[in-house]
């Protein structure tokens, strides 16, 4: 499920079921300490949220570049956070609609057709922010938080719409969009020095390729070895229970509490 906040509509989280899309209400760690009850105003932001989730799918199907501009322009009037309509309402639709592709009802094609309207909404939504961003934003070249997709997923718009969330959220982060080998990453890793590392896994057996990863990252020095998290739909489905040398990561809202706990360490 996907958790937005009451009070700011901020996207903060996911919990269990992973899989289930429905937008649920919370508290997020800014509000809490000023608010300690959920008002009736609750259910209204959740259908607005509901309704703008629904407009964007709509458009999608469609392929509507200029719908979709339109609802996100007039979501502003919400709170509603350009970079969290990304995060908290397109990513999950792109897992959505790869699941309706594996099990039949959408084609190849229609997958391929939303896979490009979405990168598009990415690309309109990124110039946006950057436009406005400010002038001590983190950077969205090499920093602390590197993304990266596993050795066999070649879909990498999920990553870069994490980036641009983390980087939103005072956390220098860069996405590597496409493949790259291990020794390039172990010569990246070691010239950057990342604090976390990334991996998103789309299927069970790029498992295999991640451990080998795991494997040369290890003989890095001490204090060049990034915590590596693994995240995506193999993870979210349980396809994949554990990794040795790295944490399974289902809901991205955690990933302020781990760079905080790498920045203490």
């Amino acid at each position: 499920m996907l958790i937005w906040c009451s009070y700011c509509q901020h996207f903060y989280g996911e919990a269990a079921p992973y899989d289930n899309f429905t937008i649920t209400h919370g508290i997020c760690a800014t509000c809490e300490p000023t608010v300690f009850t959920l008002a009736d105003a609750d259910i209204a932001h959740a259908r607005v949220l509901k309704a703008i989730q629904e407009r964007l799918f709509e458009a999608g199907s469609r392929s509507d570049l200029g719908a979709a501009r339109r609802i996100i322009e007039a979501s502003r009037q919400f709170n509603v956070r350009e970079v969290d309509i990304l995060v908290g309402i397109m990513a999950p639709m792109l897992f959505q609609i790869g699941e309706d592709w594996k099990y039949g009802p959408v084609s190849v094609t229609e997958e391929h057709r939303f896979t490009v309207f979405c990168e598009k909404v990415l690309d309109l939504v990124g110039a946006r922010i950057a436009a406005v961003m400010p002038a001590d934003a983190p950077p969205s070249g090499p920093g602390e938080v590197l993304l990266i997709t596993a050795p066999g997923n070649r879909h990498t718009l999920g990553v870069r719409i994490l980036a641009l969330w983390l980087i939103h959220n005072g956390m220098p982060a860069w996405a590597i969009d496409g493949p790259l080998d291990i020794e390039a990453l172990v010569a990246l890793v070691g010239r950057t020095r990342p604090r976390l590392l990334l991996v998103s896994m789309a299927l069970a057996e790029q498992a295999a390729g991640i451990a080998a990863i795991i494997r040369r990252l290890s003989a890095l020095p001490d204090g060049a070895r990034p915590r590596i998290l693994v995240g995506g739909y193999a993870v979210k489905m349980q396809l994949v229970t554990a990794i040795p040398g790295a944490d399974l990561l289902t809901d991205i809202g955690r990933l302020k509490q781990i760079y905080e706990e790498t920045s203490a360490a």
